[in-house]
């Protein structure tokens, strides 16, 4: 094993476990060509800069990470799918109107980056996490970059703007990757076949939105957003709610939401810090109330 990957993890862990994850990598990669060897040496290195970080299953970071993944995974669908259904209704109503309609190249690409953004949380929820994830967060980068190319040249305070207004999906997307591997939920959906058909449901999902309300009356009330966000959270599944056993990882689940709405326009700044504040209050609560049941059942 090249001693630069052992020595990528901390002194402490490196003594206690170096050895054996030495021997791991060689029966891992005995007889195996160069591929093979790439990979392992990559997983190797991503645990050990989760050990640095302390974002491994091991660590406090680690489980909220986990805890966080399907719900970014499901903000990520739902924001990809609520901007398709936008830019999908007003073709239709051109369409419709007999109106010649030519989206422009950047704005195919940011439709097309919308839908692979889509496609690859879809994915990924389903169970092919780390294809699925890589895929939603080059879909959210070509999209981001489309919408940002064409203004780029505006005053420095309004690029500022828009740079965080398109960063943060990027990040949004980019949060289940850190997830740590043995805590990734397991497969729900088995074979190619129903990946595809669950991939074919979202893109026709947005789709039937589309049709459903083309003129956007839906505005007035958010269902064009909620309605995306609602179908996201039934794939996440019942289990990725049953993890979440404590406020900060109902907050870090809650955050990713908590984001894309403010990204979107749905909710204020006044409603966000109202949000961040229960959640705050909720925190304390609790932990007196788990201070004080700890003091009654182990009493001085």
């Amino acid at each position: 094993m090249n001693p630069v990957l052992l020595h990528l993890y901390p002194a402490g862990f490196r003594r206690a476990f170096g050895d054996e994850i030495a021997d791991s990598y060689r029966e891992a990669t005995a007889g195996a060509g160069p591929r093979a060897r790439l990979r392992e040496a990559a997983d190797v290195a991503a645990h050990a800069l989760r050990m640095r970080l302390g974002i491994g299953s091991v660590h406090a970071g680690g489980r909220l990470l986990a805890a966080a993944a399907p719900f970014g995974l499901a903000a990520t669908a739902g924001y990809a799918a609520f901007n398709l259904v936008g830019s999908v209704s007003d073709w239709y109503v051109i369409r419709s109107a007999g109106v010649a309609a030519d989206a422009g190249t950047l704005a195919t690409l940011m439709n097309a980056g919308y839908l692979l953004t889509l496609i690859g949380a879809v994915v990924a929820l389903a169970g092919r996490h780390v294809p699925g994830v890589l895929c939603a967060i080059v879909g959210t980068v070509v999209s981001s970059v489309s919408f940002l190319y064409p203004i780029w040249r505006m005053p420095p305070d309004l690029t500022s703007a828009l740079v965080g207004f398109l960063l943060m999906p990027v990040l949004i997307a980019a949060l289940p990757l850190a997830c740590p591997p043995d805590l990734r939920p397991s497969r729900r959906v088995r074979g190619a076949a129903g990946v595809f058909a669950l991939v074919a449901w979202a893109a026709l999902f947005v789709v039937a939105l589309s049709v459903i309300d083309p003129l956007g009356i839906g505005l007035l009330t958010p269902w064009h957003f909620g309605v995306p966000m609602i179908a996201a959270l039934a794939l996440v599944g019942r289990r990725a709610f049953v993890e979440i056993r404590t406020t900060a990882q109902l907050a870090f689940a809650g955050a990713p939401f908590i984001a894309t709405m403010y990204f979107s326009g749905w909710v204020r700044t006044e409603e966000v810090v109202t949000v961040v504040g229960a959640l705050a209050v909720t925190a304390v609560a609790l932990r007196i109330r788990r201070r004080s049941d700890s003091d009654r059942i182990n009493p001085a």
